[in-house]
């Protein structure tokens, strides 16, 4: 039998990284108030906003970034944009649609995908005798 511990055995192997684990564990176990005042206290590091803003994106807070219909950015990200960064007035919320420019958006895309040409399939054929 070898001593020599796994790691070294198989170094390419990914290896599961047991701190991180439990970071994410304790980051999920908390209340979405809680992680948006740890985020906005600066308890949390940047790993931990990007997986909870994969795991839960509603709960993180959007502000707008003033580009129109994106609805805007996830708060810790727009953070770090000049144009929010340094602004004096409050930071307003993102642009909302009413229904009416839901169901025009759905019309104007309805109509672009009518337009828009399909692929054909080819069939496959073997080559025989080739």
């Amino acid at each position: 039998m070898s001593t020599t511990p796994f790691e070294q055995l198989f170094p390419s192997l990914p290896r599961i990284d047991r701190e991180w684990q439990a970071r994410k564990a304790r980051l999920m176990a908390m209340t979405a108030a809680q992680r948006v005042a740890a985020m906005r206290a600066g308890e949390l590091s940047y790993r931990e906003l990007c997986h909870w803003a994969a795991a839960r994106p509603n709960e993180v807070p959007i502000v707008s970034t003033g580009s129109g219909l994106g609805g805007g950015e996830f708060e810790f990200i727009a953070s770090f944009m000049p144009e929010i960064a340094e602004s004096r007035g409050p930071v307003q919320p993102p642009l909302t649609l009413d229904a009416a420019a839901i169901k025009r958006g759905e019309r104007i895309r309805a109509k672009a995908r009518a337009h828009r040409p399909r692929a054909t399939a080819h069939p496959v054929t073997a080559d025989v005798g080739r």
